[in-house]
């Protein structure tokens, strides 16, 4: 019997190094990232070509600098420019949502906030975000479900950014519901993760 266990045992030694050596392996792997999840790379999109998220979809159209903008009463303050984007904005939820503003209880934070959907990068700082659908007019732009329209959005930007390569970049929005006074819905859009970055080809 004890000629019997010995052989067990020397068979089962090999058994034991590979366990310890895939043990180690792995251990190794895991220090190294190897089974770490892949960040998403956003992806790097042109004027004219649209980016399609699960709630929007967002096409730039034209990029434009100045100092002012009479219709909206809009005017750069010394060492600021005016950075105006006109972009195509399709609202693909099932509700009524607004541009820089709250509509029907759902804030979509598309801009104007800390963290918007969409966020200008190559900038020291943004700031006074407006966004209009009619240039006469002061209403803030709502989007009806399924309906493009054209919306302009104004920042105000240090005039020495314009030549460090501004871009758009567009996240998804990760969409929360909460409690509010009364026990009323709320619905946020709020900054998910980053899927595309927008040229802009700005120069001062």
């Amino acid at each position: 019997m004890h000629g019997i266990r010995s052989a067990i045992s020397r068979r089962a030694i090999p058994a034991w190094i590979t366990i310890g050596v895939l043990a180690l392996g792995s251990a190794a792997l895991i220090s190294a990232g190897a089974f770490a999840t892949a960040r998403h790379v956003p992806a790097d999109v042109a004027i004219g070509e649209e980016v399609r998220t699960p709630t929007y979809a967002v096409t730039v159209l034209d990029v434009e600098v100045t100092d002012a903008v009479e219709e909206q009463f809009l005017e750069a303050d010394p060492g600021e420019t005016l950075l105006l984007v006109t972009m195509r904005l399709e609202n693909l939820s099932d509700a009524t949502i607004g541009v820089g503003t709250t509509s029907d209880r759902i804030s979509s934070r598309l801009v104007g906030t800390t963290t918007p959907l969409l966020e200008l990068s190559g900038v020291s700082d943004q700031r006074g975000t407006r966004a209009w659908h009619d240039i006469t007019s002061a209403a803030a732009p709502l989007l009806q479900p399924g309906v493009p329209a054209e919306v302009t959005v104004a920042w105000r930007v240090d005039s020495s950014d314009l030549d460090s390569g501004i871009a758009l970049e567009v996240h998804e929005a990760e969409v929360h519901t909460g409690q509010i006074i009364l026990s009323s819905d709320v619905v946020t859009w709020a900054q998910g993760e980053q899927v595309a970055r927008i040229g802009l080809e700005v120069r001062g």
